[in-house]
């Protein structure tokens, strides 16, 4: 019988999470389809359950839910909720290039990317083609991340669904990028190319596929944070520090690192 390692099971259930992590969700399914799941998994423990175990699971649980509740109602600035959030007003400014000879014409700005899915099968995710669609952004976002000193790949979120569709939320990625010439390189990495040859070829019928790209001058974006954890661009600057912003009284060449606004961008 094969021995298996605490290691190897941890590395097996985070490769089985990142494969499948992204395939079923809980905003996946409606709320009425989520209480019929519920009722009919009732039936099942009333069936094949003790009845008092049937019967008090759920208020036990009911009632745990509430408690933890109270609990970190009573003191939210204690709770988990709060565990990750940098407390005050902070903002993030990315370094001067370290070379400025090998500045691009976009490289001292900031490239948004957003990256978006949509699967257009009445099963959604447990339809054809979502397998695979996850494993071919999974294999994009590794490879991004791997080169991201010479492709100027700054960070992404993490998958954000779009519930304004009400047939089909599509998901989607924010990425940000220190040119537009890096993110040229990206499109002409491998992964991207299976991607698309997987897609050209039509062998993703159901899937929708969208991206947009926006290029901000330096000056011209700014980030603010207040009590929240570290997310977007302000997760991954390099540069981040507390002030005080004064409404109508703002040192915009300090904020800037003394490059002016755009006022009109």
């Amino acid at each position: 019988m094969p021995a298996y390692s605490d290691t190897s099971i941890r590395d097996w259930y985070s490769q089985l999470e990142e494969i499948l992590g992204d395939v079923l969700e809980h905003q996946d399914f409606s709320m009425q389809t989520w209480l019929a799941l519920g009722a009919a998994f009732q039936l099942f423990a009333l069936a094949w359950l003790p009845s008092r175990l049937s019967f008090w699971f759920p208020l036990a649980w009911l009632a745990y839910r509430l408690i933890r509740t109270a609990l970190d109602s009573w003191n939210p600035h204690r709770s988990k909720l709060w565990s990750r959030i940098r407390r005050g007003r902070w903002m993030g400014q990315l370094p001067e290039p370290e070379n400025p000879s090998k500045a691009t014409e976009t490289s001292e700005g900031v490239v948004v990317f957003l990256l978006g899915a949509r699967l257009n099968h009445p099963l959604g995710k447990l339809g054809p083609g979502a397998v695979e669609v996850n494993e071919v952004f999974n294999d994009m976002w590794r490879e991004a991340e791997q080169n991201s000193s010479k492709w100027g790949y700054l960070g992404r979120t993490a998958t954000l669904v779009d519930f304004s569709d009400s047939e089909r939320a599509p998901t989607i990625w924010i990425s940000y990028w220190k040119d537009l010439k890096g993110l040229q390189k990206f499109s002409e990495g491998t992964a991207h190319r299976l991607g698309q040859n997987m897609y050209n070829s039509k062998k993703l019928p159901f899937v929708g596929i969208m991206h947009e790209a926006y290029y901000a001058p330096k000056g011209c974006w700014e980030t603010i944070y207040d009590n929240m954890p570290p997310w977007g661009l302000g997760k991954y600057q390099l540069v981040t520090f507390i002030f005080e912003l004064i409404i109508g009284n703002i040192d915009w060449m300090k904020l800037t690192n003394g490059a002016t606004p755009c006022r009109h961008c």
